[in-house]
């Protein structure tokens, strides 16, 4: 597979951020049926759960590309049920895709959520104490993920938790084969195996951190072909 040598730079169609419809719910619904099997939703909601018990007080926390909110409600819900309260935001440039979010709160259970795109130079993320992210750093060049964690090291208070796609050959063999026994959209199938295409290898995470001046980080391999990135930043307020 020598097209999975290097990073892909090809767009999905959900970086549409005019993507709306059925089409749009749709491909929302497969990617959080697809988190929930594979784990990815779990995964970040217990590397959450751990900050947040150890901590004194409420957190603030900000999902960057947050997608249909998957993350934050079940974050959310947690923190009711254990009172443990947060401040918690989503992040997103399609318009639609957050009207979509929004839908699924409930009033027990609410989650701000703002759009911006984030991927431009002028996106500046507040001030926060978590910062979390599902399958969302590889949409940026490597040039600018670097850029962005150089200016997230000044904003987050306590630590940085990524949960990204690993691009592996096998991985994208096994998603291709998946994908024709399970009753996914056509744009679901077709944008995972361009997600993984434009994915990063651990190698180049450790890189890219480097020149960001990050010596301090944790890459752990979770099944499915997911790497959660943990890197503390613990400050004083």
């Amino acid at each position: 597979m020598r097209m999975l040598q290097y990073r892909s730079f090809e767009k999905e169609q959900m970086d549409d951020l005019n993507l709306a419809g059925k089409k749009l719910h749709q491909t929302l619904y497969g990617l959080s049926v697809i988190n929930r099997y594979l784990g990815n939703t779990n995964a970040t909601f217990k590397a959450v759960k751990r900050e947040m018990l150890k901590a004194d007080g409420p957190l603030k926390i900000i999902d960057l590309g947050c997608g249909g909110g998957d993350n934050l409600r079940a974050i959310a819900a947690w923190s009711v049920e254990n009172g443990k309260p947060a401040e918690l935001i989503g992040i997103d440039g399609n318009p639609y895709i957050l009207e979509y979010a929004r839908a699924k709160n409930t009033k027990q259970v609410q989650v701000k959520f703002l759009q911006a795109d984030i991927l431009e130079d002028s996106f500046e993320l507040p001030d926060c104490d978590l910062l979390i992210s599902s399958h969302f750093m590889y949409h940026f060049s490597d040039e600018a993920f670097v850029r962005f964690l150089e200016g997230a090291k000044e904003k987050v208070t306590k630590k940085i938790i990524f949960s990204e796609l690993e691009r592996n050959p096998l991985a994208y063999l096994l998603f291709k084969i998946g994908a024709i026994f399970f009753p996914f959209s056509k744009m679901v199938k077709q944008d995972g195996l361009k997600a993984i295409r434009r994915a990063f290898t651990r190698k180049e995470l450790i890189s890219i951190f480097k020149e960001a001046g990050l010596i301090n980080y944790r890459i752990k391999w979770k099944w499915a072909f997911r790497l959660i990135i943990f890197i503390p930043l613990y400050k004083l307020k």
